[in-house]
């Protein structure tokens, strides 16, 4: 069986911000979206928020995760 990959969309990563504000597990939101826990804990890994001189400010946004995506991606 051939695997596909599609990545993480602006819709995905707003439910992702939501949850993650709501409380909710990672296990759980991976598998309300039909990803793999582990997309899902990279997602985060790699696109959250962090600003050392302002903390509190420190986290998961949607659209700067978004942004941060779609540098990463013009690079190549």
């Amino acid at each position: 069986m051939k695997r596909t990959y599609s990545q993480i969309d602006m819709d995905e990563r707003r439910k992702i911000a939501r949850w993650r504000m709501a409380g909710i597990c990672v296990e759980v939101i991976a598998e309300k979206l039909g990803r793999h826990r582990s997309t899902i804990f990279r997602e985060l890994r790699r696109n959250t928020f962090e600003d050392q001189k302002m903390p509190d400010l420190n986290g998961y946004y949607c659209v700067t995760a978004n942004s941060m995506a779609r540098e990463r991606r013009a690079k190549l």
